[in-house]
């Protein structure tokens, strides 16, 4: 439970950080994942962030325009595309990530340096299952249509 509402926690920081430098949450979200993970595909940010493709492609449009994300060729199929954070993001980024990594910092520093080591040895581990744990989670079932095709009836 501690660590749900340290994630908690860490929504309602994100939440603040975006008013702050207001945009909308999915925007900052999208933004630190493009900065911790490089490039994404616009299906695979979609994917961290539940948003649907039309969702992914009009966060995009915006984050391009603000000058936040660069779209670009895919390095090895030349039919995809990617999205990276452009200097800019990663600027906008850096500009707040200090007030994001100050409390941990701080609770490190109440620490011994050995029970320092095992948190970060648990959370070095704890990271990739719950990457995985995401990535396993599948989508909503889809219910059949109300009413199936029908040809249309010509007259």
């Amino acid at each position: 439970m501690l660590l749900h509402r340290v994630e908690l926690a860490g929504q309602y920081q994100r939440a603040a950080r975006a008013r702050e430098l207001g945009l909308h949450q999915v925007e900052l979200a999208a933004l630190e994942h493009l900065v911790v993970f490089g490039a994404l595909t616009p299906g695979e940010l979609g994917h961290r962030l539940g948003l649907t493709s039309g969702g992914v492609t009009a966060l995009a449009g915006r984050m391009i325009d603000a000058g936040h994300v660069a779209r670009s060729a895919h390095p090895s199929d030349r039919r995809m595309r990617v999205l990276t954070p452009t200097d800019e993001g990663r600027r906008h980024v850096a500009a707040y990530l200090e007030t994001v990594l100050e409390p941990g910092e701080r609770a490190l520093s109440w620490l011994s340096g050995e029970d320092a080591q095992t948190l970060e040895r648990f959370l070095d581990l704890l990271a990739p299952l719950k990457e995985r744990a995401a990535v396993a989670t599948p989508g909503p079932a889809t219910e059949p249509a109300a009413e199936p095709y029908r040809s249309a009836m010509l007259m």
